[in-house]
């Protein structure tokens, strides 16, 4: 079983987040996933759990204006 971690950075309400979603092979674990507003904090999170970040994604970046 290979544990990874996809985060996105993603904007609510004027407010930016980073929500990292975590998967067992190819199945989203939905009780592990973990949102914070710094990218840092998440990684933590998410590597202290054993858990490799596989993506990365800025989803603020295709919002239109």
């Amino acid at each position: 079983m290979i544990k990874h971690a996809e985060i996105y950075k993603i904007k609510i309400e004027n407010e930016i987040r980073y929500v990292a979603k975590v998967f067992i092979d190819r199945k989203e674990i939905e009780d592990e996933s973990f949102s914070s507003p710094t990218f840092v904090e998440t990684a933590k999170h998410i590597l202290g759990n054993n858990c490799a970040i596989s993506n990365y994604f800025d989803m603020t970046e295709t919002e239109e204006i």
